[in-house]
């Protein structure tokens, strides 16, 4: 019984400590004050094997994140710039965490009790080589990923087969299969700080608001960014290799905020509109539970009566 305990503790503690694709999310938080991204990424891989190392750079550290950030910033909204970016790391072998803290300014403007903010800048893509010591962690695709894929691409054409042991390989693509250039330069183009597909507009998002923070929310689940597998012969065995790697997007305000297109409109100091909102959803709650009392003791004064 005692191994068994101890066996499941084991088991309780490794499941904790990992982190699963679909936790990795950017949040980007918005008040009076600041505009606050955070990105909680997360790669899982076993196409090669990576730098294992824990660390945390800045832009005091290593000016060079600072000016990728901005030079992705600027191209996305010549406003837009970084400022008090941080960047945590961890890599074993297989799987990457990567932890991304930033304000963004010149994005954001008030007049009177109401502030815009113009979300161009949110799909930005870091396209540069940031090093953090040994580790490419932004190429992985052209630093790590795309030897090992032309090695086996090679060996798929049959022409000089690198190995011949290597009896077949097949690639797939977002679960479709591909040819040995199209799967090459898929996984040799792969960056982690890509987030294009954020491009669509704010007002698509899912909009939610919360009366208990007031606090409004929208949500977005854009597809896989990367989703590669492969599929390689040896004789009578088969191996399989994959990449994936995905994240979700979430921002919120606080107040009754609303979107169109690109921009937030954020009311800030007194604002009756927000309150006239939050008024009217309490008096439809107090409404309702009204009929619903009513309801009941309608039902209670027929039963008493049918039972004379």
């Amino acid at each position: 019984m005692r191994s068994i305990a101890i066996f499941t503790l084991v088991i309780f503690l490794a499941s904790s400590l990992m982190v699963p694709a679909s936790a990795s999310n950017v949040t980007v938080t918005i008040g009076a004050e600041r505009v606050h991204a955070s990105y909680n990424l997360y790669l899982s891989q076993n196409v090669t094997t990576l730098p294992t190392l824990t660390t945390t750079v800045d832009s005091n550290s290593n000016p060079d994140i600072s000016a990728a950030f901005n030079a992705a910033l600027t191209k996305a909204d010549p406003s837009a710039s970084v400022t008090n970016l941080s960047v945590s790391l961890a890599s074993v072998k297989s799987d990457v965490s990567l932890t991304c803290d930033m304000d963004v300014a010149g994005v954001s403007q008030v007049n009177g009790n109401m502030m815009t903010v113009n979300m161009t800048w949110l799909p930005f893509e870091v396209t540069s080589n940031i090093r953090a010591q040994n580790f490419s962690f932004n190429t992985i695709g052209n630093t790590y990923f795309r030897s090992v894929v032309a090695y086996y691409a090679n060996a798929s054409r049959f022409i000089g087969r690198p190995n011949a042991t290597i009896s077949g390989v097949i690639f797939y693509v977002n679960g479709t299969s591909v040819g040995a250039p199209a799967a090459e330069s898929y996984a040799g183009n792969f960056t982690t700080l890509n987030f294009g597909l954020l491009n669509t507009d704010v007002d698509q998002w899912n909009r939610t608001y919360t009366l208990t923070n007031d606090t409004t929310t929208w949500r977005f689940w854009p597809p896989k960014l990367f989703d590669f597998n492969m599929q390689v012969e040896r004789g009578n065995a088969t191996k399989d290799y994959f990449a994936s790697y995905a994240y979700n997007a979430t921002i919120s305000v606080p107040g009754v905020g609303r979107s169109q297109g690109t921009l937030l409109l954020v009311g800030v100091g007194s604002d009756l509109t927000e309150w006239a909102m939050a008024a009217i959803v309490v008096l439809s709650v107090v409404v309702a539970i009204g009929v619903q009392a009513r309801y009941r003791s309608r039902k209670k004064a027929q039963a008493k009566f049918q039972r004379k």
